[in-house]
């Protein structure tokens, strides 16, 4: 069993789970509240922390919670960056485009998660297949039909405002 101290997971892993949370949810609140809710779970869950890999243990259980808070919402809907959005939130999503995003909240809750624990997060088809507990040939189409949604939203995306 490995050591866990949650104050150098926060303090190395906070911003980054937040972040990761948040575009799977895309929701400032509920991304604060589940970034919390992984942070609780792995204090309570750190006697089966192997030591091995804290960063993909804590981002298996940031999407594990995701999917968990996605499927108790009866109604699933994205918010687009508005006028009215929170400085805050609209600071944070300062690394993407407007465009990007409103492509990224029109994919699914999975590719979503699939796409981004590739391009954000570096992660091997082995270790993102793992996470979404699926065979690897099955997470790399799947994979592949997500980046093909997506280049066909951005390009839809980049015609309306032509």
């Amino acid at each position: 069993m490995g050591d866990f101290d949650l104050e150098a997971a926060v303090r190395l892993y906070g911003q980054r789970l937040f972040r990761y949370v948040y575009t799977l949810l895309c929701d400032w609140h509920e991304a604060e509240d589940v970034t919390q809710d992984v942070f609780v779970a792995a204090c309570r869950a750190q006697g089966r922390f192997d030591g091995a890999n804290l960063s993909a243990w804590l981002y298996r259980i940031a999407y594990n919670k995701s999917m968990d808070h996605l499927r108790r919402r009866k109604v699933v809907s994205f918010q687009e960056l508005r006028e009215d959005t929170p400085a805050a939130e609209r600071d944070f999503d300062a690394g993407y485009s407007p465009n990007v995003i409103r492509a990224l909240t029109r994919l699914t809750d999975r590719e979503r998660a699939v796409l981004l624990g590739r391009i954000t997060e570096e992660l091997s088809y082995a270790e993102l297949a793992k996470r979404c507990k699926l065979s690897e040939p099955a997470l790399r189409k799947r994979y592949e039909r997500a980046k093909k949604k997506l280049a066909e939203f951005l390009r839809e995306t980049e015609s309306e405002v032509l």
